[in-house]
């Protein structure tokens, strides 16, 4: 165990552990959360936009959004280049117009505040976690980069316990 080779005391590694554990529920709750959004919001474009199998393409792009790297754009693109391959030029403008706003803001605005509120971290921090970890880890990197920004701010919560409250250090 993790705990057997840290040289702190397992309260501490109980807490940083804790954390770890949180972040990783935090992503996948407000992932599974925001890709079932995505497909709802989506589905309505849909709709909207007169594509036929509006319901089963949304649930297709809500499984999309929870590919890391791929996302809501894997089925979105395809079907705007077939509105405007059949000839449904103002229908593609109008899909691909409600994708990027629409969809995509769900992603870039509304993610973070969900993973955010679990952790208990701004927002904007999670938004940079998840960003830099798909950019150094990859496709994973969206569970990493919270996880270690959990892990940065469970250190502070030691550190700022250590010194404020046992005077340790």
């Amino acid at each position: 165990s993790m705990m057997v080779l840290s040289p702190l005391p397992d309260a501490y590694d109980r807490q940083i552990l804790s954390r770890i554990q949180l972040a990783i529920t935090s992503v996948v709750r407000g992932s599974l959360l925001v890709a079932l959004i995505q497909g709802l919001v989506s589905g309505i474009g849909y709709m909207l936009f007169a594509v036929p199998g509006a319901a089963f393409l949304g649930v297709l792009t809500a499984i999309g959004a929870l590919v890391p790297g791929v996302g809501t754009a894997a089925v979105i693109l395809p079907i705007v280049l077939f509105l405007f391959l059949s000839g449904n030029v103002g229908s593609g403008i109008g899909l691909l117009c409600w994708g990027i706003v629409a969809v995509g803001l769900i992603d870039n605005l509304l993610g973070p505040r969900l993973v955010g509120r679990g952790l208990r971290i701004h927002p904007f921090f999670v938004l940079v976690s998840v960003l830099g970890g798909v950019t150094i880890f990859g496709p994973f990197g969206f569970i990493i980069g919270p996880m270690v920004l959990a892990l940065l701010f469970a250190f502070l919560d030691l550190y700022k316990l250590l010194i404020l409250k046992e005077g340790k250090i």
